[in-house]
């Protein structure tokens, strides 16, 4: 394992003050997910947890993945320099958070949000970026990269869930700045219309197919997220 510079131990410092807060007014849970040990598909699951481990794969619940959003955002709003990248999947969702990112426009170099649909009117300097590819809609991804901070939430929706609260995602976050990097210049890349990117992306990301069946009696402890049937 490489071990993390200064700026990477002091971003994760800072991640886990502002994630706090979030995590005491919330549901937040998640599910380690390691690769299994026989044969290609299968995975081993942990034990659910409010805090997960960065760098690591897991299955979030719509609050955690609220929670590890906004740390990132307080982080961007704290470092009030760099640039802040996130995908909305529909621009829909991004109405109530409209505020806060048009706000984060003020101060970063670049905010750039990225959704299907029609881009909202008045959002000061935010560049929208549309969603060209329906690959690209099953993920959530925030990503902040500055001279001093990285970190990047990114994971892809595992289930068919239209409304928010059944949603559930598997991926990771990290302070990697080297991952964080790699993954902004392929976003940055893909705005350009290079969508061959999309395939290298998702096969770089390598997060793994989980089966719902098997999810479902981690989740269902959870009484604010169920696993929808059929």
């Amino acid at each position: 394992m490489i071990a993390a510079t200064r700026d990477e131990t002091q971003t994760h410092k800072r991640f886990s003050r502002l994630l706090k807060p979030y995590l005491a007014e919330s549901n937040a849970k998640s599910l380690p997910v390691a690769p299994g040990s026989h044969g290609r598909g299968v995975v081993t699951l942990g034990e659910l947890v409010q805090i997960p481990r960065s760098d690591l794969t897991h299955v979030f619940n719509n609050e955690a993945m609220l929670a590890i959003s906004h740390a990132i955002e307080d982080l961007a709003a704290e470092v009030r320099d760099g640039e802040l990248i996130s995908t909305f999947q529909n621009l829909n969702n991004f109405a109530p958070q409209k505020r806060r990112y048009v706000g984060l426009s003020k101060d970063l170099d670049a905010v750039r949000v990225w959704g299907s649909g029609t881009p909202p009117k008045r959002c000061g300097k935010i560049d929208f970026v549309p969603i060209f590819r329906p690959e690209l809609e099953k993920y959530w991804l925030v990503l902040f990269a500055s001279d001093t901070a990285s970190t990047v939430l990114v994971c892809r929706q595992i289930n068919q869930a239209s409304t928010f609260d059944k949603k559930l995602f598997s991926g990771f976050y990290s302070f990697n700045p080297f991952l964080v990097q790699s993954i902004r210049r392929q976003f940055n890349l893909m705005s350009c219309g290079l969508d061959a990117v999309v395939q290298k992306l998702e096969r770089e990301l390598n997060i793994p197919t989980l089966s719902l069946k098997e999810l479902s009696s981690y989740f269902e402890e959870i009484g604010k997220t169920r696993l929808p049937r059929g």
